[in-house]
């Protein structure tokens, strides 16, 4: 029984941490892009553009996403998902400049999101 006990608060704790963890200023940690990079992976995130996409249609598809908030709009949409179970969040930034959409994802938490955030925005630029 004391092992249960010990499992159930370890984990409530580690979801505590998780879900209260602040959220950075700057969501971006993956350095700066190339000018002309249409497609950038780095550990924990992951940047593409398209011109395939609107901004308005991209920013509908994040907002009918379950567990994505929008935090801002303005200059550049800035969002933060999180994982259904366990919480873990990801910062999404969205900007579109001159007919094209950019858009970028990076886990707060950890140095890898196990791809996560490459197959989440690859599949609100492809439904």
């Amino acid at each position: 029984m004391k092992v249960i006990v010990i499992l159930l608060a370890l984990f409530v704790g580690l979801q505590l941490v998780i879900r209260l963890w602040p959220l950075p200023n700057v969501p971006w940690r993956g350095g700066d892009v190339e000018a002309g990079t249409g497609e950038w992976t780095v550990l924990g995130g992951y940047y593409r553009q398209s011109d395939v996409v609107s901004f308005d249609q991209l920013k509908a598809r994040l907002t009918a996403t379950p567990g994505l908030s929008i935090l801002r709009e303005t200059p550049t949409l800035v969002a933060v998902y999180r994982s259904w179970f366990w919480g873990f969040s990801d910062m999404i930034e969205v900007w579109s400049d001159a007919g094209v959409v950019h858009i970028r994802g990076h886990s707060v938490l950890g140095m890898s999101d196990l791809g996560s955030n490459k197959k989440r925005i690859k599949s609100w630029l492809n439904p």
